[in-house]
């Protein structure tokens, strides 16, 4: 937890007021996640109670060792859906075996984010791009609701595997549909979207849930309930690890736990950014690294920042992080007093609820905003939304950061140089692109590099230099602009190296101009200063043509030039 003199820096914010601020906030809160709790368990494929377990435990961990003074945390949509993803293939949903694979899953998660958190490495998050986090969230938007039809229609229907089998078995499962199952999941799903339309502010999950509930007990259509909650506290318990049923989990560990972070820094950043408040991001990795390695000692699955309940926690006044401790218990209160009537939740109501909830997670704006902006970013899109359906989420999630990071090398490697003139109709030596016509000088061609100078580079370099070199043989000496450098490593300076030695074979010379220190530095480390000397590299371009045109260039050729762009050319006689 940070800290100032032994307590929490938002301590001093507690008074009467930001108590009771944070007790509205928290009672709010409380009736907000009650029916999310209880579907994301079912996303996860693990009994209700275990949502409820995680919507107690994780949020009180994240708030008091996190950094945010606002973010809630617990069972989320994306987190769950990959939860559901890794265990899918290997145990049967809801059952013992699932519940411990879950537990253990959890705690190599924590195990994972804890690190990042302690090796400061918050940063490499921004690799993850904003369409990744929306391709992701597209497929598993799709996948969460494909895994509920099963429920809706009161039949079996396979695992999610090939999407193509699984809509085959869909269609030919049709005529075996059970009516009053049907019934109470089509009544529920147009209760939320009613009173989603009609009254925003009220909870409409659970008003739904009530109103599927009523009709399923009204009419007698005895469809599936949740059942009892075995204990509306969680009992601590040591998880059942094994050393090999963990390291099997590496690779979905490691997706949940970098998309679970991306979800917490974000929303924190977020709120962090709306109340002007300080946000340590690194500190806040570790609340949910803890969060998610305490979590399972009480049966809570893993969970992350939510961006609803962190949303429902800020517009209710919440002022400190006892907000979400309060609302943890503020939930325990709820749970004593109307456990029995959350027992009779019909399945397929729940089902209903969960679809509605996986649709409002495909952001259709942003996809055609992407669409329309910008193509690269779009294709990393549709690249993560296709793996995630056709290949499984977790690889998804790697598809997309490595075509990003792809995609954005292919750009910088295309860098190219641009060849420039002063301009001649605007004074201390302004330069522009080299256009059609454009006066030039026929022995010092002038050029801009713009970007890291490196070894992803450093090829078309060379071979863009070639071309000059065969295109303009007189033009002999080359002022190279590299103020927009920022950064330079071997392979860059070895190729500055190299084109100064050919243009002094050639009787002229290559000329640098740079007022980044950190560079003229690296080019002094690397032998670019010393292979150039002193004289040739320059702080201002001005500076150069000052030195060059009376100083290095051909007098006989000037003498016979009729361009004179430089006001230092020598004066015609």
């Amino acid at each position: 937890m940070i800290k100032e003199r032994g307590v929490p820096r938002w301590w001093h914010m507690v008074d009467t007021g930001s108590l009771r601020s944070d007790l509205f906030a928290a009672i709010t809160g409380a009736a907000i996640i009650l029916p999310q709790a209880i579907a994301f368990a079912s996303i996860a494929g693990l009994p209700p109670a275990y949502g409820l377990y995680s919507a107690m435990i994780t949020p009180v961990v994240a708030a008091l060792c996190g950094s945010s003074r606002i973010v809630v945390s617990g069972p989320t949509t994306a987190v769950s859906a990959l939860i559901f993803a890794a265990l899918s293939s290997r145990y049967v949903s809801g059952s013992a075996e699932w519940i411990g694979a879950a537990l253990a899953l959890t705690l190599l998660v924590g195990a994972i984010q804890l690190a990042i958190g302690l090796a400061r490495l918050g940063r490499f998050l921004t690799f993850v791009s904003g369409p990744v986090i929306t391709g992701f969230s597209a497929g598993a938007a799709i996948l969460i609701a494909m895994s509920q039809l099963g429920d809706v229609l009161g039949v079996a229907l396979p695992h999610l595997g090939s999407p193509a089998v699984f809509f085959s078995r869909f269609v030919a499962a049709l005529p075996n549909a059970v009516p009053g199952t049907v019934i109470v999941a089509a009544v529920t799903f147009a209760a939320a979207l009613i009173i989603r339309f009609c009254a925003p502010g009220l909870p409409a999950y659970l008003m739904a849930l009530c109103v599927g509930g009523a009709v399923n007990w009204g009419f007698g259509l005895g469809t599936r309930t949740v059942g009892a909650i075995p204990s509306i506290f969680p009992t601590p318990a040591i998880p059942d690890v094994s050393g090999g049923s963990v390291m099997s989990f590496a690779q979905p560990a490691l997706a949940i736990a970098i998309v679970g972070l991306i979800q917490s820094v974000t929303v924190a950043r977020l709120y962090a950014h709306r109340r002007d408040e300080n946000l340590d991001g690194n500190r806040e990795i570790i609340g949910q690294g803890l969060s998610n390695l305490i979590g399972p000692f009480f049966s809570a699955y893993a969970g992350a920042g939510s961006l609803t309940r962190t949303a429902v926690n800020h517009e209710a006044g919440a002022r400190t992080p006892l907000a979400a401790v309060f609302a943890s218990l503020a939930l325990i209160a709820i749970l004593f007093l109307a456990a029995p009537l959350f027992s009779a939740l019909p399945i397929p109501a729940m089902a209903a609820v969960i679809i509605l909830i996986a649709w409002r997670q495909i952001d259709f704006v942003a996809f055609y905003r992407l669409a329309r902006q910008s193509r690269r970013e779009a294709l990393t899109f549709l690249v993560t939304f296709v793996a995630a359906l056709a290949v499984g989420l977790e690889f998804s999630v790697f598809a997309g950061v490595f075509l990003s990071l792809a995609l954005f090398l292919n750009e910088s490697i295309n860098a190219e140089l641009e060849l420039t003139v002063p301009d001649q109709n605007r004074p201390n030596h302004s330069f522009h692109n080299v256009r059609h016509g454009s006066p030039e000088c026929p022995q010092l061609l002038f050029a801009r590099l713009n970007g890291p100078l490196y070894f992803g580079v450093v090829e078309k370099l060379r071979q863009t230099l070639r071309r000059i070199e065969r295109e303009r043989p007189g033009q002999k000496h080359l002022l190279l602009k590299l103020t927009g450098i920022g950064q330079l490593d071997l392979a860059g300076a070895e190729l500055l190296i190299e084109e100064s030695r050919r243009r002094r074979a050639r009787g002229g010379r290559l000329h640098l101009t740079s007022r980044y220190t950190p560079l003229l530095d690296k080019m002094k480390q690397y032998g670019v200063v010393e292979a150039l000397k002193d004289e040739n590299i320059y702080s201002h371009r001005h500076d150069a043509i000052a030195a060059i045109v009376p100083g290095q260039l051909d007098p006989d050729i000037c003498a016979g030039c009729k361009t004179c762009i430089f006001t230092e050319c020598p004066p015609k006689s």
